[in-house]
């Protein structure tokens, strides 16, 4: 996991990331954070689709490099923890508290390890304090995908 948020801590500092956070949000009204949060999820959903990694490699992309790809016109095949680590950082770009979230949905364990299947992100809403769950992987259907977790690890990204 340290290396996604590594991989967004870094990135949220190169300005074209944050440029494609701004125009994600350009039509907005000013501190409308909730609206900013989805505008930067719609955003990422609508430029990026989903690609298994390699059979037995665990690819991470670089955010930087994702949004390379968003500028030039391509569209980026990610898998969850690249899309994972490009939503947290373009909404670090916009000042946003970000965590990464691994869920299971089976109990699988490996030598007494807990097997985690799945990752996304979350953006909080600095007003209300709620946590919103940015996972273009669930599809239109992120309730129904929650509801199946079995077992969840939160990882602060700061």
């Amino acid at each position: 996991m340290g290396v996604i948020r590594r991989a967004a801590l870094e990135s949220q500092r190169f300005y074209p990331v944050r440029l494609l956070a701004e125009h994600a949000c350009q039509k907005l009204r000013s501190k409308d954070y909730v609206s900013e949060i989805l505008a930067v999820h719609n955003f990422v959903c609508a430029r990026t689709r989903y690609m298994r990694d390699p059979r037995t490699v665990e690819l991470v992309q670089a955010p930087y490099l994702v949004v390379e790809q968003i500028v030039a016109g391509e569209v980026p095949n990610n898998d969850c923890d690249d899309t994972a680590a490009l939503e947290a950082a373009l909404h670090l770009s916009t000042g946003c508290e970000v965590r990464i979230v691994t869920v299971a949905f089976r109990h699988m364990f490996y030598n007494g390890q807990r097997q985690y299947s799945h990752v996304f992100c979350q953006a909080r809403e600095p007003r209300s304090g709620a946590w919103i769950t940015c996972d273009p992987v669930a599809g239109t259907d992120t309730d129904g995908m929650l509801r199946r977790v079995v077992a969840a690890k939160v990882w602060p990204v700061a």
